[in-house]
């Protein structure tokens, strides 16, 4: 076998590797909870080591914002989120849902910034594959009965979410 043909063998298997990647990806995301669904009854750890239940707050409106430290429009985003927190703290349950990152990076970026939004720690995906999030920043609104009400995808002002939590309350 001359050195060309093994090339286009290896292309090959790794296209096809990465064709069977993908269909296996979009089935999982077919399992996913969204819009109009009740939210998945998820448990995550926060900074303190406490444990989160999303079933705790209900009654309560709940936004989970999927963040990671080294995403650029997620530190972007965060100031916005953190203004927004401050104002809306008594009327929404904000979780920045960390994913696949160490507590003791995530602690250095809170300290740093001296933020006081709620850090909860998707350490295996598994609570954003879930929720069908694949990147960073998204945002899951989920409203006081505990169904799925919006799914943003990118970074969002504090003025946009107040009018989608004005909206949800119907003010």
């Amino acid at each position: 076998m001359n050195k060309q043909k093994i090339i286009q063998m290896v292309v090959l298997v790794f296209v096809i590797g990465i064709l069977i990647t993908m269909v296996l990806g979009l089935r999982s995301q077919g399992q996913a909870y969204g819009i109009g669904d009740e939210a998945y009854d998820f448990e995550l750890q926060d900074l303190d080591g406490n444990t989160r239940r999303l079933s705790d707050y209900r009654g309560k409106v709940v936004m989970l914002n999927f963040f990671a430290t080294w995403c650029t429009a997620c530190v972007a985003e965060a100031p916005e989120l953190e203004r927004f927190n401050d104002e809306f703290k008594d009327e929404v349950q904000l979780f920045v849902v960390v994913k696949g990152e160490t507590q003791n990076t995530v602690r250095r970026y809170v300290e740093e910034r001296q933020s006081k939004k709620t850090y909860v720690f998707d350490f295996t995906n598994s609570v954003s594959r879930k929720f069908g999030v694949i990147g960073q920043p998204e945002t899951i609104v989920i409203n006081e009965e505990g169904i799925i009400v919006d799914h943003f995808i990118g970074g969002l002002s504090r003025d946009f979410l107040g009018v989608v939590l004005n909206e949800l309350k119907g003010r």
